[in-house]
């Protein structure tokens, strides 16, 4: 068998096994990944740069917010590129964020705009 054979059905082999594999994953799983909104915060201080570790919470509404009540999903740590990602349980509305570390924290009444489906939105936070 030549060479270009031997790669052709390699190849083909291979498209076959990444299908089938594909169509393991149950459409429901798919549609909720595509489907529900993401929300990604970025956590800078008052100069600019990134900040890590701090602590991230998002709340449904303002009175949970100022009372530090029901954080959705929970608070998060940003990470060394000062970032959090929120990927469940998330609805499309807008949610309040309070950004903490340490003595600093965000401004009151901080929100993001209306989550969008299909996308992951973005916020940045100021910390001061």
């Amino acid at each position: 068998m030549k060479t270009t054979n031997k790669i052709t059905l390699f190849l083909l082999f291979a498209i076959v096994m990444i299908g089938s594999s594909f169509s393991m994953i149950d459409n429901n799983t798919v549609t909720k990944l595509l489907v529900n909104p993401m929300l990604q915060v970025t956590v800078l201080d008052a100069k600019g740069n990134v900040v890590q570790g701090a602590e991230v919470t998002l709340y449904a509404n303002e009175d949970d917010a100022w009372d530090e009540e029901n954080g959705i999903p929970g608070k998060s740590k940003s990470n060394q590129n000062g970032r959090v990602k929120f990927t469940k349980g998330l609805k499309e509305q807008t949610y309040y964020i309070i950004a903490k570390k340490g003595n600093l924290v965000s401004e009151d009444g901080l929100k993001s705009s209306k989550l969008q489906k299909n996308k992951l939105n973005k916020v940045n936070v100021i910390i001061k």
